[in-house]
């Protein structure tokens, strides 16, 4: 809920201006998911609220919980009955929300679940906004903890193909009438759509970007994920130049290693050559991760081969983070979601 809906709720209903930081405190502190809960304020209130003002803008269809790791997913239905999935994780000692963007995703990469699906539609700020609020209910009811420090966009869709909705849902998730996370909290993922970086630089400097790379070969590259034969690797590094010369920031390379496909030593050797042609390559950090078998029958990659992976990758005086694989048994990890109204577990 946009807190723009509070205040016109207020404005129709010729109610006193308090009640517009009592409403918020309801939904942004106190993490009501349904009014009857906002017992601070007054019944009748409450009555109106629950006839006029949904708080999600969404319907939550099934939750899933994974028996082995820290990570939650939902299957959400949005208003025009579309679906989208969102996972809550913790990596380390703080929860983090991975977002949808889009119901489904038009680029098609090979090793996503979601690129199967196809396209539906872009979604909304608010719809974006939304499932981190959703989160922030979820934590405070079943007293996991009462604060949402992180959020990707690593969910369905391709958050750079819905700049202008992405960019105003980040300006929600960072206002502090909502729920106040930093832009420095907030990483936004995209698999290559180069000629939105340098805007994204002007728009959000204080965001996050990661690259979804996984190859530094074209022609490879090209053939897991089509968006490189518009935005080829020299596209990708003069538009990080650009990117890294207006922010000043960091930039994360995600790269899911896939045993046997992208991960042989002529793989490092050009990984380790297209980092170190950046100027400032010092700026551009790998981030490794296993391959889940998203499609297909696919074997999932090992943890001793990334972890080689990796080891080659330093030796070019490259910046290397190896994270750790989580949700795989709900479909949750990277590039799993994909809408499927299973049963709960």
């Amino acid at each position: 809920m946009q807190v723009e809906k509070i205040k016109n709720f207020v404005k129709a209903n010729n109610l006193p201006l308090f009640r517009i930081g009592q409403i918020k405190r309801a939904v942004y502190e106190s993490g009501v998911a349904d009014w009857d809960k906002a017992t601070a304020l007054p019944a009748a209130l409450r009555a109106q609220l629950k006839k006029d003002l949904k708080i999600l803008s969404f319907d939550v269809a099934d939750i899933r919980s994974s028996r082995r790791d820290p990570v939650y997913k939902a299957l959400l239905r949005l208003e025009d009955g579309a679906k989208i999935e969102t996972v809550l994780l913790r990596p380390g000692k703080t929860w983090s929300v991975c977002v949808s963007s889009q119901a489904g995703c038009p680029l098609g990469c090979a090793f996503c679940a979601t690129g199967k699906m196809g396209f539906k539609r872009n979604l909304t700020a608010e719809e974006i906004a939304d499932q981190v609020l959703f989160w922030y209910q979820f934590l405070l009811k079943e007293k996991l903890g009462e604060r949402v420090s992180n959020v990707v966009f690593m969910g369905m869709g391709e958050p750079l193909l819905n700049y202008s909705e992405v960019v105003k849902a980040v300006n929600i998730l960072s206002n502090p009438d909502f729920l106040g996370i930093g832009q420095r909290h907030i990483s936004i993922s995209t698999a290559g759509v180069a000629d939105k970086f340098a805007k994204l630089a002007q728009d959000l400097p204080q965001a996050n970007l990661a690259l979804s790379l996984h190859n530094a070969d074209d022609e490879e590259r090209g053939r897991l994920m089509p968006v490189n034969k518009k935005f080829n690797l020299a596209a990708l590094k003069d538009a990080l130049e650009d990117y890294m010369k207006r922010s000043g920031r960091e930039v994360f390379l995600e790269y899911a290693v896939i045993d046997g496909v992208n991960n042989l030593p002529g793989h490092v050797r050009k990984l380790g050559k297209w980092i170190n042609e950046f100027r400032d390559h010092y700026l551009l950090h790998v981030n490794l991760i296993a391959c889940n078998p998203a499609v297909g029958k696919a074997v999932a990659t090992g943890p001793e081969a990334v972890k080689k992976f990796a080891a080659a990758l330093r030796g070019f005086n490259v910046q290397v983070s190896v994270r750790k694989s989580l949700g795989g048994d709900i479909a949750a990890a990277c590039g799993q979601l994909a809408c499927e109204n299973r049963r709960k577990k």
